[in-house]
């Protein structure tokens, strides 16, 4: 993926996050405004590493559960098409093929890894921004001049959703604000 953005963070106070954006699209980037972009944020700092061990399982779960809304959560069949433990790799009992299971909800894709076959169900965008309004109580972002920065705060629901932001962050996201589908 493309990185869109490169994101600063002076690290959390509370439930609080400040920090700053830069474009690499260049000047005059419209900034994201709305609660999901807040939460991508939040997530992709998780996902690059950043505090995950600050993170309580039942937090990370979330936010793997986010990751499957917004990209389309992965299922694995053995030959025949039925489904897999994602863990184990062993057979679901009882035994049921993925494409009756998850009829409508494949998006066509799959690969192949270690002799197992992957499928992706359908991103649930609709259900990504119900979670992210959920978890963020509010977002905020200004344009500084020129167009290439912009300061943003996000304020979560709950002070566990940025325990992972305690320090000072650098990194770059592909995250664009957008929803899929």
């Amino acid at each position: 993926m493309r990185t869109i953005f490169e994101v600063l963070t002076w690290g959390r106070e509370g439930t609080r996050v400040d920090g700053q954006l830069t474009s690499r699209l260049g000047r005059g980037t419209r900034f994201p405004r709305g609660a999901e972009f807040g939460l991508q944020l939040l997530m992709d700092a998780w996902f690059q590493g950043f505090g995950t061990m600050a993170l309580d399982l039942s937090t990370a779960k979330e936010f793997e559960e986010c990751f499957e809304l917004f990209l389309g959560k992965q299922v694995w069949t053995d030959d025949e098409g039925h489904l897999l433990d994602p863990a184990t790799k062993e057979p679901v009992q009882p035994r049921v093929k993925a494409a009756e299971h998850y009829a409508g909800r494949l998006d066509g894709s799959d690969r192949s890894a270690d002799g197992y076959h992957c499928l992706v169900l359908k991103p649930q965008g609709d259900e990504f921004l119900r979670r992210a309004a959920a978890i963020i109580a509010s977002f905020t972002i200004e344009s500084e001049p020129g167009g290439e920065k912009a300061r943003f705060t996000i304020e979560a629901a709950d002070p566990r959703y940025v325990a992972h932001m305690e320090q000072h962050l650098y990194f770059q996201t592909a995250f664009n604000g957008r929803l899929p589908g």
